[in-house]
């Protein structure tokens, strides 16, 4: 079973949580215990002090049982000690507060008797599970004593307990309440990220314009928000252009075919003469190549909209023999068309760093569409310009040129102008999208330079090749 974002982030809290808490819980539990045991060993160690002096000034068999015995600091619990003096011989002397005499340690009262040195101990007798006891040397006269103080631990254990389990239970409570806290205010931070889901379940192609709710406050949150519309806002734009481009697709595709069935409809409702149906067969064939080019077309752009191209393998690639070869194909059509094409003055046999194919596609149709759409006794000229970067080649030509208000779409699939309308000049509109798709590939830019009568300029602009300007 996997647990939603919400459980599991209270989950993996409540965890290190518990796990802060019981590290906290031991560590209070032994500095409680240590701070305990260290009153009781002052109060021992106070009373036994008492007793030591009473018994320097009096005697081992003073009376201790009435000594003013005043702790260090007043414990929870009646303080009320056992005392017993033992001789240098290990024999009891004196026995206060218990019936029988406290267990006799040889190697303490040695230690206490023999070294002068002040021991604590913790004793097992048979009236108490625990007994804390304090040993210290004492002298009256000649004679050398060690005075025991002891005191059960049973109060003690009972004190330590009881503050021991208030401990687990504010641990555990303190735990509960975090964890509860959590549910609540992960639910409420992300309430927004809810109202997100919510909206975007209802999205479908159709309602791509309508952009999630943003929560109103700078944060994560907000940046989600307004990193997916601005993901929402390509993605409706893509899926727009790619409705026009079906339409016009279908558009290009329905003209060629309706005149193909036009002009084979007439032709067959009655017999003809040869030259009438070598007439319609030629339309025909016209109209087919129309459509092969424009499938064509299409292919390309297909393939390029499903990546291909950006896996094209670049090379140290010279740059005027490309486009001399370019030159050399187009001129004929060219001349046909009355159109002088030809090499500027600065064409350079740069290097740059592309695939030499794509880089001969993208500029043949430039070059193409320039002869398409200049009238007889124009120019078309290449012409190259290499910067510390960058290398630019530029295509201008002489013809009618591009209005201002067509620049921004000459870029867009099936565009085509009112000039190219109005001359007729053949052509779908593709061949710019795939030349500018083709050059970003390559990691270039096109731009287009245009006034109305005085021609058109195209250049693209390729990454120069470090070292390769010669």
């Amino acid at each position: 079973m996997r647990f939603g974002y919400r459980a599991r982030l209270a989950g993996w809290h409540g965890i290190v949580l518990g796990i802060i808490l019981g590290v906290s819980v031991v560590v209070l539990d032994w500095t409680v215990h240590r701070i305990i045991l260290d009153q009781v060993d002052a109060a021992l160690l106070h009373a036994a002090q008492s007793v030591g002096a009473e018994i320097a000034g009096e005697g081992p068999t003073s009376p201790v049982g009435v000594l003013s015995i005043k702790p260090v600091r007043r414990l929870l619990w009646s303080f009320r000690p056992i005392i017993q003096v033992v001789d240098s011989a290990g024999g009891v002397v004196t026995v206060v507060g218990a019936d029988a005499p406290l267990p006799i340690d040889p190697a303490q009262i040695n230690k206490v008797i023999g070294r002068g040195k002040i021991v604590f101990q913790t004793v097992a007798t048979a009236e108490s599970k625990a007994l804390r006891v304090a040993a210290l040397r004492a002298a009256h006269g000649r004679a050398v004593y060690a005075v025991e103080v002891a005191h059960p631990l049973d109060a003690v254990h009972l004190v330590l307990g009881r503050i021991r389990w208030l401990l687990v239970a504010a641990a555990i409570a303190i735990l509960m309440a975090i964890v509860a806290t959590d549910f609540v205010l992960t639910r409420q931070v992300l309430r927004p990220i809810d109202a997100i889901v919510r909206q975007a379940r209802r999205l479908s192609a159709a309602s791509l314009a309508e952009r999630l709710p943003h929560p109103g406050e700078p944060g994560e949150v907000a940046r989600l928000v307004e990193t997916l519309n601005a993901m929402l806002e390509r993605i409706r734009e893509s899926v727009e252009i790619q409705r026009r481009f079906t339409a016009d697709a279908a558009h290009e595709l329905r003209s060629p075919l309706t005149r193909l069935r036009t002009e084979i409809e007439v032709t067959m409702r009655r017999p003809r003469a040869v030259d009438e149906y070598r007439s319609t067969l030629a339309t025909a064939l016209e109209e087919i190549e129309r459509l092969g080019a424009l499938v064509e077309s299409l292919l390309t752009l297909a393939r390029l909209d499903a990546g291909e191209g950006h896996a094209a393998l670049t090379s140290r690639t010279r740059l005027a023999p490309i486009i001399e070869a370019i030159v050399s194909r187009v001129r004929p059509m060219a001349a046909r068309r009355g159109v002088v094409l030809g090499l500027g003055p600065h064409v350079t046999d740069a290097v740059v760093d592309v695939a030499p194919g794509i880089l001969d596609v993208a500029l043949g149709n430039v070059v193409d569409n320039a002869v398409k759409f200049s009238s007889a006794g124009g120019t078309i000229e290449l012409d190259t310009a290499v910067t510390a970067s960058e290398v630019f080649v530029t295509v201008a030509d002489t013809g009618p040129g591009i209005p201002a208000d067509e620049l921004p779409h000459v870029f867009e699939r099936f565009f085509r102008g009112r000039s190219a309308r109005a001359t007729g000049a053949s052509g779908v509109g593709l061949g710019l999208a795939i030349t500018q798709m083709l050059v970003q590939r390559q990691r270039g830019i096109v731009d287009i330079d245009s006034k109305p009568g005085a021609g058109t300029t195209v250049t693209i602009r390729l990454p120069l090749t470090a070292g390769g300007d010669s």
